[in-house]
């Protein structure tokens, strides 16, 4: 929000955290997170009220937008770790009794197996205890790489939690893409417009623009924590 005298990025505070022992990690981390993004922001407040002649609706100076692109990236750094963590802890239990959670990971071992198991596949077959190993295996096929779009947040993150796309549509997780878009080319290009010219201009950041980017991003992990929530809880009691 934009006042007299300066300016004051606030994030949408998160809701309460969703009933279930097996998110509680998850959404320790997304707390962590969001109080992350939220201190980059309250650094940039006071980086902008230092400013004796600070035009809210003028081009940032380098050191704000650097804040910014900070804020980007830590939204970036807590959407995969809680993301990541969130399917350690949920995975092997859905599989288990969730119908469409099971499916993907059937597919998985499938694919593997019809391709020629790799060492691992094969050394997890053999073991004492194959489908938790293999399961093992298919955690951390899913959670190597860093989410990158809505693409691996529908195939890596939902579609491996058994979340439907009524819980979940497809339409909102591509909302985030212009998020990924400014989080790769920070992370892989500093921000610079042409990282392969001479040239040395970087992309506009805008305040309204980044707090609404990592807000979403932010809101939606917490959402993507809570449909998990619910499909663990509707799993069949043992």
């Amino acid at each position: 929000m934009v006042g007299s005298g300066h300016t004051f990025i606030e994030l949408t505070a998160l809701p309460s955290k969703p009933r279930g022992k097996a998110i509680n990690p998850a959404w320790r981390y997304l707390v962590g997170a969001h109080a992350t993004v939220q201190g980059v922001f309250d650094g940039l407040t006071v980086v902008r009220a230092s400013k004796a002649k600070e035009d809210a609706r003028g081009r940032l100076g380098r050191d704000e937008a650097d804040l910014l692109r900070a804020a980007i990236v830590f939204t970036s750094s807590g959407i995969d770790a809680c993301c990541k963590r969130l399917l350690r802890d949920s995975v092997p239990l859905l599989i288990n009794g969730n119908t469409s959670a099971a499916r993907k990971f059937d597919d998985y071992v499938k694919q593997e197996l019809a391709e020629g198991p790799s060492a691992a596949m094969s050394a997890a077959i053999r073991s004492l205890k194959p489908r938790e190993e293999m399961v093992r295996l298919y955690v951390a096929a899913r959670t190597k790489a860093s989410f990158q779009g809505s693409d691996d947040l529908k195939s890596r993150l939902r579609d491996t939690l058994g979340i439907s796309n009524t819980q979940l549509p497809t339409a909102k997780l591509k909302t985030l893409d212009d998020f990924f878009v400014a989080r790769n080319a920070i992370v892989h290009d500093l921000d610079y417009v042409n990282p392969s010219g001479t040239g040395s201009d970087r992309h506009v950041r805008s305040l309204d623009g980044v707090q609404t980017q990592c807000d979403s991003a932010l809101v939606l992990v917490a959402e993507f924590i809570a449909e998990a929530a619910v499909n663990i809880r509707a799993l069949p009691k043992s």
